[in-house]
Formats: C-alpha cells, sequence, structure tokens
C-alpha cells in the first residue's frame, strides 16, 4: 500500500468537548517504523547472544571476554611457574650437596628430570588447577603449563623422600652436619659478584663466575665454612694465592685472592676456624674474597648454603 503524502487525525472527546485535528506527514510515519523495526533488531540479536555465547557489540563475545581474561591469568600463571621453577633447581642442586655430605646417593638427575625416582616410582599424578583444569580439558588438550606444574609436583615428593632419608641419617650421625659448608667464609663485607654469568671486569665480556666475591680489606680473616682437611695451599694463575677444603664426600670449598694463608696442606679445620686472611693476589681488580663450593668438581651455588654470618662448632 502506497503512503500519502499526510494523514489527518480527528480526536472526538466523549464529554463533547470541541474537537481536534492532527496532521502526520509520510516521514513522520516512516521515520517512527524504521526506529522501531531497528530496535526490534538490536534487541533480537542480543538475546540471540546471550543464549550462544555470542555478541555482535564491541568488546566480543562472553567468551571471548572469558578467553582473554583466561590468557592474562595464564601468563602470570606461568611466570610464578617459571620463578618455582628455579627455585626447584637450586633445591635440588643443594638437596645434593647435603645427600653427598652425609654419604647418600644422591637424587639421579635423569630420573629426577622426568619427574621418577625416590622410594619406588611415582605415578604420573596431574594438578587439578581449580577452573583452568576443565577449561582446557574442554577442548581436549594439556597445556605446557599444566604439565610443568605435574612435573613438578612429582619432583617435589621425590625431594621429599630424599630429604627424609638423609633426616634419619642426620639422627644417627650428628657429627656429620660440621662438614656442610653452611656459613659466610667471612664475617664482614658486601656481596660484590654473585654465580652466574656476568662482565669480565677484564674484557667486559660474557663469562661464567663460578663463586661468590666478597667485597673486603686486605687482612680480613677468612673463616672454613665446614669441617675439614686442606688439600691445597698454593699459588694459583688467576685466582692468586688459595686455599683448597675437601669435606668429604665429594664437597670441596675454595678461597682465593688470599694474601695469607694460616694453614697448611693436611690440616684437618673445623667450621669457623680463621685459616686465611683476604687480599688481592692473582687476576682481580680490587681487594676481595673470592668462595666457592664445588660437588664431584662442579661449581654449585654457594648463596643457597649460607644458613648464617658465623656459627662456630656445636
Amino acid at each position: 500500500m502506497k503512503l500519502k503524502k499526510a494523514y489527518t487525525l480527528l480526536y472526538m472527546p466523549e464529554d463533547h468537548g470541541p474537537s481536534r485535528q492532527i496532521r502526520i506527514h509520510r516521514w513522520v510515519i516512516l521515520g517512527s517504523g524504521g526506529i522501531l523495526a531497528f530496535l526490534l533488531m538490536v534487541s533480537s540479536l542480543y538475546f540471540v547472544g546471550l543464549r550462544s555465547g555470542q555478541s555482535w557489540l564491541p568488546g566480543g563475545s562472553v567468551l571471548e571476554k572469558e578467553n582473554r581474561i583466561l590468557s592474562e591469568e595464564l601468563a602470570g600463571m606461568d611466570r610464578t611457574v617459571g620463578r618455582l621453577r628455579a627455585e626447584m633447581d637450586e633445591m635440588y642442586h643443594m638437596q645434593s650437596l647435603v645427600a653427598t655430605a652425609v654419604n647418600l646417593q644422591p637424587l639421579h638427575a635423569e630420573e629426577y628430570a622426568a619427574g621418577v625416582g625416590g622410594r619406588g616410582r611415582l605415578d604420573q599424578t596431574r594438578v587439578e588447577v581449580p577452573g583452568l583444569t576443565e577449561a582446557l580439558a574442554s577442548e581436549g588438550q594439556m597445556t605446557q603449563l599444566d604439565k610443568e606444574l605435574s612435573l613438578m609436583l612429582r619432583q617435589a615428593r621425590i625431594q621429599r623422600q630424599g630429604y627424609a632419608a638423609m633426616l634419619d641419617t642426620l639422627e644417627t650421625r650428628a657429627d656429620v652436619r660440621a662438614h656442610i659448608p653452611s656459613i659466610r667464609p667471612c664475617d664482614t663485607g658486601w656481596l660484590s659478584s654473585r654465580f652466574g654469568f656476568r662482565n669480565d671486569p677484564f674484557t667486559t665480556r660474557q663469562k661464567f663466575h663460578h663463586g661468590l666475591d666478597f667485597s673486603v680489606p686486605v687482612g680480613t680473616e677468612v673463616r672454613v665454612t665446614g669441617d675439614g682437611l686442606v688439600t691445597a695451599v698454593q699459588h694459583q694463575r688467576g685466582l692468586g694465592r688459595v686455599i683448597k677444603v675437601d669435606h668429604g664426600g665429594g664437597v670441596m670449598t675454595v678461597y682465593a685472592h688470599l694474601d695469607k694463608t694460616l694453614v697448611e696442606k693436611g690440616d684437618q679445620v673445623t667450621r669457623g676456624s680463621v685459616v686465611a686472611l683476604s687480599g688481592n693476589t692473582g687476576r682481580s681488580t680490587a681487594p676481595h674474597l673470592h668462595y666457592e663450593i664445588r660437588i664431584s668438581g662442579r661449581s654449585v651455588n654457594p648463596i643457597s648454603y649460607i644458613l648464617d654470618s658465623y656459627a662456630s662448632r656445636d
């Protein structure tokens, strides 16, 4: 039906009042109809979107918003897992040190890396993360994050078994504790260089630093960090004047850049006793003490094993 240019509506009240005429143009009718149709379409799309989990509105569908939130949470969890992995690796090296010192078999590196071992094989337990596990399972996939969490759970159980075995041994061999390097090698000074990669002070190139450097004045007392046997008192290229102490079970400590040594090869030393005075000998840019812990010839990070600034043998 073709609309006329205008329509006239006649209003006649029942109380015999004056009648009125209202003239409505065609464009008003068309505009009102268009607006009504648009509102009906928007409402339909909105309710259909709610039922299906999708939306054409800015910001995407409900599922897209949930996915973005989940992705942000996963990124945060991934960073946390990375830090947790670094701490667990340090604990593994520390456990190996203690196990060796008490004459127990350290965790087998390959078995620990795979998350099996200890006093029998552990089941392949999967970590259940509320909300996360369901979201991933709905798509039938296991993420790398989920796998890493499961692996660390198994490794934590292996470490717990290892520590339980060591505690059993230490209860009957308390004297062994004195052989574990566990104090600072000097009472004063500040840590000027850590274990790991650093810029070489002479070449400025990246080079691995195998110990800790304590910035102390020449002549500062250097204390042995655990009971042991002095196996070397010598001048070594790069490290200058050096003392090496064997603590048993493949554990050795090294004290370098010394100014004066106060022990000789073959001496038995006890934790906390002064064995040397710090200096600036060898390849050194300033007075300091270089301190290392080696297990079966391999350097490990000593920072995890320093339990006190100074403690004499009980």
